[in-house]
């Protein structure tokens, strides 16, 4: 359903709360921005437990309590979270939604590995494949079907992963290189691990002890959506799952996102001979994301075929302007299919989601690309008019999404096969009427269905009403039903992906992860702790250390360097009219002692240029403890 212009506004409002964008950077203090620049640099979006040591700092211009205050500022913030471990450990990282912008603000501090291309292509070694959604739909459809049932172990019966890898278009070689880790590593392909860990992230199927089961309020949610929509919830599965994990790994995955130049435009790829670089571009042609080339030099290039940056929609250009392009694709997802008279139904890419699904329950596929083939067939025409579905039902959604009239001959052996299956509906639904008339005998109910019955049906389907009678289940199909109650359902574009859904993968961030306790109250009472912590200490040294350029006695001054180390701020030096900063690391000797650390030469860059420098006492006229400010 399209997007009322009232939801529209809604969710653009809600959108917009949500916006961490450059401008919200730029609201950073300086300490605040240089902090979170060099953690980003160390480790991309991967956890940590402590802060980096005293001497990076220094290298940004920063003392060790400026740092740790700026990183107590950013957890207020939420640009830093913590997670617990199931152990008690405590660990941090910078949150996802934010990866995308300060891969942008951040250029300068990582190597550069995406480039725009000067030349021209020499060949595409490695084509973009059909997308994945498409491949979702298909095996959902497939386990309404069939099923997906379990061994006593809890794994899926060999007969049955040799039919999922060969029922989707994927395969093994795409994604070999990524390097997963899974259980059952010899028992499932690579391929069919993604997929069904895919459907188990975005919540459309559950693992039970029976099997795979699909959640089916989810999956009516899930085939309203437009093509875009359900790429943009798959695409950040993929970014955040199946990459090697690993800083290096992350900001090269966030960087071909964000600074290539744009769909279907080639950029350099400088991986050399990197082969989780390279694992990760064949992999995104295995999905369906981009496509792999090499230039006249030989050099790996690259081209997306969708717009990551949309999709990464928590990241920096995200927000108001994914809201407007969801708008805009609503309106064109209006293509039609075409039906042959021998029964081929033509299905172009830009047939909708919930189209396609409807004609999963009535045809086979034959071959899936940008143009997909089905077949319409008896046996799927039976089935779907004996789940309910009228033939006047199936009649019009063929007319309403189908290109020109149906053939007649097509039309009229439809209606048979459709009949025969209402047929069989209209026997169930006698058989579950005189059921509820009788009493409460089952075995006297079962007796006079088969008295009544037996001049109608044959031995063999006798046998089998007596079976639905006593217990067992119905073959038709009664979420399909559900889906058509449920057409005119207003669509909201739900979230189907929170980052801690379990699937089969184990993805060393999830590892032991129990709950995220990082909530502004958290945030705001650690560091309002800080503050306190830093009343206390400065009420056990004299005001006049910290607050006035003084000459001290040699040893008093030893005493301040001293306790300017041991606090981990910064010393201010005035010789004549010259005053600059230290940060002091050690203090050597005691009479004759010396100060050793860091000058600051330019604090007012974004990243301060330091030196290695030694002093003496008689290096100065005065010197002060100089706090972090707000303290």
């Amino acid at each position: 359903m399209r997007m009322s212009d009232l939801e529209f506004e809604v969710e653009k409002s809600m959108q917009s709360k949500k916006l961490f964008d450059l401008a919200s950077w730029s609201e950073l203090t300086s300490a605040e921005q240089r902090v979170l620049g060099a953690l980003f640099h160390k480790y991309a979006g991967q956890t940590f437990s402590s802060l980096l040591p005293s001497d990076v700092w220094a290298k940004e211009g920063l003392s060790g309590a400026e740092a740790k205050l700026a990183f107590a500022m950013l957890r207020r913030k939420q640009w830093i979270k913590s997670v617990y471990k199931s152990w008690g450990e405590c660990s941090f990282h910078i949150p996802e939604c934010h990866l995308a912008m300060l891969t942008l603000a951040y250029t300068g501090r990582v190597d550069c590995t995406v480039e725009p291309m000067a030349g021209s292509v020499r060949g595409v070694i490695k084509e973009g494949k059909p997308h994945i959604a498409g491949e979702l739909l298909h095996l959902l459809a497939w386990i309404d079907k069939e099923g997906l049932p379990v061994t006593g172990k809890g794994t899926i019966h060999k007969r049955t992963v040799q039919k999922l890898s060969t029922l989707t278009i994927m395969s093994q070689e795409d994604f070999e290189p990524l390097e997963m880790i899974y259980e059952h590593k010899g028992r499932y392909p690579v391929h069919v691990v993604i997929l069904l860990d895919m459907l188990l992230c975005l919540n459309l199927v559950q693992q039970t002890d029976r099997g795979f089961e699909i959640r089916q309020n989810k999956l009516q949610q899930w085939i309203k959506l437009s093509w875009f929509e359900m790429h943009g919830e798959v695409f950040r599965v993929c970014m955040e799952r199946y990459g090697v994990s690993g800083s290096e790994m992350q900001h090269f995955r966030y960087q071909l996102a964000v600074l290539a130049p744009g769909v279907n435009q080639w950029c350099r790829v400088l991986c050399g001979s990197n082969a989780a670089f390279q694992g990760w571009l064949h992999a995104l042609a295995g999905w369906g994301f981009g496509e792999i080339g090499k230039n006249e030099n030989e050099e790996v290039v690259f081209r997306w075929l969708i717009h990551p940056i949309e999709f990464l929609n928590r990241g920096a250009d995200c927000g108001v302007h994914l809201i407007d392009s969801l708008h805009k694709q609503e309106e064109i997802q209006s293509g039609k299919f075409y039906v042959q008279p021998d029964f081929e139904v033509m299905v172009p890419p830009d047939v909708p989601a919930e189209v396609c699904w409807r004609l999963e329950q009535y045809c086979e596929r034959i071959t899936r690309d940008h143009m997909s083939i089905y077949r319409l067939t008896k046996e799927r025409m039976e089935i779907a008019a004996a789940s309910g579905l009228k033939w006047v039902d199936i009649a019009d959604f063929l007319q309403r999404h189908g290109q020109g009239e149906l053939p007649d001959h097509v039309f009229a052996t439809l209606k048979d096969w459709a009949t025969v299956g209402e047929l069989v509906q209209d026997k169930q639904s006698l058989f579950t009427l005189l059921l509820d008339s009788e009493g409460s005998h089952p075995e006297e109910q079962e007796q006079v269905v088969e008295v009544e019955t037996i001049g109608v049906l044959g031995t063999s389907e006798r046998i089998q009403m007596q079976d639905i009678l006593v217990g067992g289940e119905n073959p038709g199909h009664p979420e399909q039903r559900e889906s058509e109650s449920n057409r005119g359902s207003k669509h909201h574009f739900p979230f189907f992906y929170n980052g801690e859904t379990q699937g089969l993968l184990q993805i060393p961030f999830m590892s032991g992860i129990t709950a995220n306790h990082d909530d502004a109250e958290n945030d705001l009472g650690h560091e309002m702790n800080e503050k306190l912590a830093w009343n206390e200490r400065k009420a056990n040294v004299p005001e006049t250390w910290h607050r006035e350029w003084r000459k001290y006695h040699h040893s008093t001054a030893r005493q301040i360097a001293i306790q300017a180390i041991d606090w981990q701020v910064k010393l201010g030096i005035q010789k004549g009219e010259d005053t600059f900063v230290l940060i002091p690391h050690q203090v050597e000797g005691h009479e004759r002692w010396m100060l050793e650390g860091w000058r600051i030469l330019d604090s007012s860059e974004a990243e301060s240029r330091t030196e290695w420098r030694t002093f003496s006492p008689e290096g100065w006229d005065s010197i002060r403890l100089i706090l972090p400010d707000d303290v």
